[in-house]
């Protein structure tokens, strides 16, 4: 969603030239169809129309500008029909009163919700009412299906009002009464969860490529990795098998731990999303690029779930409705239990049964999306360790399985070298041969009769031939 008053003073800018030609002046809206139908950029006078800018003109509605293709998407009102009937109708938004046609005061509008994408008007910020908030003084009207704006009041149905109620019911009573039975059961899949994300897999996944901050030995007493060096899988491998993967993964500082655990919290959160449906939204809840996800005081509804889901803000949505991913689960392995469900110890148990049974679907959804997690991390540490080791040379001769050189000692590692070594399945061993240390000796030293076949001088031979 988008905030009208966000757009207002924002400046119009032609996308075909670069210029900045006008200023939105007011938003312009049909409350038949409850539609934004575009905006006003100049007010006009005695002696000219209006000037608007339809709402199908805009290219892009941005956090800082509005793009058109051109001058042209700005117009004469009266070249739009449509808009032009607003202008005439003269109907003032802010500081009209809404009110129930059954007489309940909703209070009087600041502002308006639209949809980014269709200019639907998704609901009304008002201040005042039966639903003000305590610190705010504000309320969301959710936007009905008819909306009649009068001089001084805009009627609603009644059924908007239902709809402004926080409808969380017994739902906190119900999970205290089912007691330390459900809590036992979220407890355990929590800390199964924070098992998985640290296990051996995800710690290998994370150290690969990072240089680590101070020695790692085995056992023995053996150095293994030393302060400032790069962290390889061959390396890996010999931590685990010496007992000391942890050690690395502490070594090179463990921050995965925080991150993965964020992640996880989101997958916790998107899959326990249900127990924010009903509940009154504290603070705004916006996309990374400013969008409004749930506006202050808006009652969440499955719409502002599945839009929390598609920009991943599950987590931040919680905490606008004053949960936390473990109170949202364990809310949702409570089911929607009340007071009278509770009443009876039939009931109760039947009721923990289904909780259990719907922990342990949600655990088994969580280690998919984890390994698949895993998955991507490695793809990632992978990458970064390429990125890290292009344009450094090697330490040792790089050999092909039929022992064709692929890059000799002190020689460059390049694209096509990656490449010829990942082909020839050597790449965790070119990887791992890396010379990130001054040298000692020369290359003429070290160097091979013939170059690489991979290296920048044989390319440049086969280039001029």
């Amino acid at each position: 969603m988008r905030k009208g008053s966000d757009l207002i003073g924002k400046p119009v800018i032609a996308f075909d030239t670069g210029e900045e030609f006008e200023r939105i002046q007011d938003l312009l809206f049909d409350q038949e169809s409850n539609q934004l139908l575009g905006f006003l950029v100049d007010e006009g006078g005695w002696f000219s129309s209006a000037r608007v800018l339809p709402l199908e003109r805009v290219q892009s509605l941005g956090q800082d500008a509005v793009i058109v293709p051109d001058k042209k998407a700005v117009m004469n009102a009266a070249q739009v029909p449509a808009i032009n009937q607003v202008l005439e109708r003269n109907n003032v938004l802010k500081g009209t009163k809404i009110m129930t046609t059954d007489g309940r005061d909703l209070g009087t509008m600041a502002d308006l919700y639209f949809d980014e994408h269709t200019g639907s008007v998704q609901g009304y910020e008002v201040s005042g009412g039966l639903f003000a908030d305590a610190y705010t003084g504000r309320s969301f009207v959710p936007a009905p299906h008819a909306l009649k704006i009068g001089e001084d009041v805009a009627f609603v149905p009644p059924e908007t009002a239902n709809l402004m109620e926080e409808q969380v019911g017994g739902l906190r009573g119900a999970v205290q009464t089912a007691g330390e039975r459900l809590q036992e059961t979220t407890q355990g899949a929590t800390s199964s969860l924070t098992n998985t994300v640290v296990d051996p897999d995800q710690q290998r996944a994370y150290v690969i490529g990072r240089v680590v901050e101070r020695d790692v030995e085995a056992p023995d007493g053996t150095l293994l990795v030393s302060e400032g060096q790069s962290v390889t899988p061959l390396a890996v491998e010999e931590a685990e098998r010496q007992g000391v993967l942890d050690q690395l993964y502490r070594a090179t500082g463990g921050t995965l731990s925080a991150g993965i655990s964020s992640r996880a919290s989101n997958l916790v959160a998107g899959s326990a999303m249900d127990a924010a449906i009903g509940r009154r939204v504290q603070h705004a809840v916006r996309t990374d690029e400013g969008l409004i996800i749930a506006a202050p005081s808006q009652i969440v509804t499955e719409q502002v779930v599945n839009r929390a889901r598609t920009y991943h803000k599950e987590t931040e949505l919680l905490d606008a409705v004053g949960l936390s991913p473990t109170e949202a689960a364990r809310a949702q392995a409570g089911g929607r239990l009340t007071s009278s469900t509770l009443a009876a110890g039939d009931r109760l148990r039947t009721g923990t049964q289904q909780a259990k049974a719907g922990a342990g679907s949600l655990w088994e959804r969580l280690k998919e999306k984890v390994n698949n997690l895993q998955e991507r991390t490695e793809q990632e540490a992978r990458e970064a360790q390429i990125k890290a080791a292009l344009g450094r040379p090697v330490g040792r001769v790089i050999l092909d399985p039929q022992d064709n050189v692929i890059l000799n000692v002190g020689e460059l590692i390049t694209h096509h070298a990656i490449e010829q070594a990942e082909r020839a399945g050597v790449l965790d061993i070119l990887l791992s041969s890396v010379y990130d240390k001054d040298p000692e000796i020369s290359k003429d030293e070290l160097r091979a009769p013939e170059p690489g076949e991979a290296s920048l001088e044989q390319r440049e031979r086969h280039a001029g031939q």
